[in-house]
């Protein structure tokens, strides 16, 4: 089973990819891949260069950072494999197009940003304000050029699931767990 996973900047993308790890399924991170491209160019690894670099690979490729990551996937052929993380509808349409499922994940704003500032990474050292102008980059897209911009909401639109994950670790494993047996 293929899953690629879209979600809301501190929705709990992470703590879903790390059950489905326990659960089997390999990683294919987009961040920790447009991370090692910006450490080779010395350049930060923040959302200010992360943002351009995914979306400059989506203008040359609409499959976009997944599309990379699954060339990883097919030299190693996991049973089970988790895409983390979709910007894009045309990235969600490229895990569609090799067989996999999409799978969205949302919280509040408020608990999105105080997990946010909890992971105290370089991408994520933003005023709440900040927070909020990021989001909604990254959420709704812009309207000028959709293979240039991220559109987290365009993806849950048609995502075959989508996670609320305002609860507890408890209740959000109950949630993927019967996600899982739907897309089985």
């Amino acid at each position: 089973m293929i899953i690629g996973i879209a979600g809301t900047i501190g929705s709990g993308k992470g703590t879903v990819v790390r059950y489905l790890k326990e659960k089997g399924f390999a990683h294919y991170s987009s961040s920790a891949f447009l991370k090692e491209v910006l450490a080779a160019q010395g350049l930060p690894l923040t959302r200010d260069y992360m943002s351009p670099l995914a979306s400059e690979m989506r203008r040359e490729d609409a499959g976009g950072v997944p599309k990379k990551n699954y060339e990883k996937f097919l030299r190693e052929q996991p049973e089970n494999a988790v895409f983390e993380a979709l910007h894009s509808p045309e990235e969600a349409e490229f895990i569609r197009s090799i067989g996999g499922r999409i799978l969205g994940v949302d919280a509040s704003l408020e608990a999105r940003y105080a997990r946010s500032v909890g992971r105290d990474e370089e991408k994520d050292r933003l005023s709440f304000q900040e927070f909020k102008i990021q989001s909604r980059i990254e959420d709704e897209g812009s309207g000028e050029d959709p293979k240039r911009y991220n559109n987290i909401r365009g993806i849950f639109e048609h995502a075959d699931a989508v996670i609320m994950n305002n609860g507890t670790l408890p209740e959000l494993r109950a949630q993927i767990d019967a996600v899982l047996e739907r897309m089985r």
